[in-house]
């Protein structure tokens, strides 16, 4: 288990419709989704920090930015079978786990809302 754990946070607006909401097509609608991680580092450098925050949010924010303004049922690894909250967290563990590695962290966490009341959690590791 890491000793420190570092947060950081991104948004985005995109549409999607689920394949089968209760058995039916979902029609097409737009959400503000927001994107949070956590990441663990297990000691400090010489400069008495684990990782660089704004290295953490940079790796967050070249995952989601491309996602702004799209059609999630587009995405090809988003849209198949159903682009839910849960496929979102998905590909963002995928796609950000190697950067975050490469700057000395572990990818412990990743939070997806859908809108502003509703939130999945993928627990990657015992963070």
């Amino acid at each position: 288990m890491s000793r420190w754990v570092y947060h950081s946070e991104a948004e985005f607006e995109a549409s999607h419709a689920l394949t089968r909401y209760l058995g039916q097509p979902e029609s097409p609608h737009n959400h503000r989704w927001r994107v949070a991680i956590k990441v663990g580092a297990d000691g400090l450098n010489d400069e008495n920090y684990g990782l660089d925050f704004h290295a953490v949010h940079q790796a967050l924010s070249k995952i989601v930015a491309p996602l702004d303004g799209t059609d999630l049922n587009n995405h090809p690894e988003i849209g198949q079978p159903s682009p839910t909250a849960e496929s979102v967290a998905l590909f963002i563990a995928a796609a950000v786990r190697e950067p975050i590695e490469d700057l000395g962290g572990t990818l412990s966490e990743i939070s997806v809302w859908e809108g502003p009341g509703n939130r999945v959690d993928l627990r990657l590791s015992s963070e």
